[in-house]
């Protein structure tokens, strides 16, 4: 196996047995007019989330802790954990390219953030739609759907280059940011599935 895939691929059974400890909090969000919305989150340009994130194909799965530090709009530092503190990978974006290490020491870069992670995996995993998706955003390098909308004005499920993007729970944040704090992602015809949680959510003052 290749060595930079032990960080990502854990047995399937750990990924559900472990996904069974993590539990939410629901908050009531009122009705909001999503174009408002979608103006106020997109000033959201400093922020840090850290939660845990899980990828499942029809072979492999796995299950990271997380923490995505978005230093301005192009400039990113995402550290992922294995469970027990098995390996970490750090991924360094930046507007010339995405570089990639391991702590076993392996190393890699692509000027594709989406492109790096398929070379890492063998499957996609969507960095670039996730930088706006954690904000409830559509990539404005794409056209985009919403076939389902909640009952207070947002997104349920929003379509956009080929991911069905499901947004489970949102929070509010300083009292005018609704953001996602539970996203479910699949890609139709691929049996890709990345379930994502966030368990905090800051957004850096300028």
């Amino acid at each position: 196996m290749n060595p930079l895939r032990i960080i990502i691929l854990l047995p399937v059974l750990l990924l559900w047995l472990t996904a069974c400890t993590t539990a939410l909090k629901d908050e009531v969000i009122d009705k909001v007019d999503w174009s408002s919305q979608q103006r106020l989150n997109n000033q959201i340009q400093s922020w840090t989330i850290s939660g845990r994130i899980s990828v499942q194909n029809k072979d492999d799965g796995a299950q990271l802790d997380y923490e995505w530090k978005q230093l301005n709009s192009t400039d990113y530092e995402i550290r992922l954990q294995a469970p027990l503190g098995m390996a970490t990978v750090w991924i360094s974006g930046r507007a010339n390219g995405v570089s990639l290490k391991t702590s076993s020491g392996d190393a890699l870069f692509d000027a594709d953030a989406d492109r790096l992670m398929l070379r890492l995996n063998g499957w996609p995993l969507p960095v670039k739609g996730l930088h706006y998706w954690v904000r409830g955003l559509p990539s404005p390098e794409s056209e985009y759907s919403v076939p389902r909308w909640s009952d207070n004005g947002l997104p349920t499920v929003m379509l956009q280059d080929g991911w069905e993007i499901e947004f489970r729970k949102h929070t509010l944040i300083k009292q005018q940011f609704v953001l996602p704090r539970k996203i479910f992602i699949n890609r139709p015809g691929e049996a890709v599935e990345v379930r994502m949680i966030i368990r905090k959510w800051l957004i850096n003052d300028d």
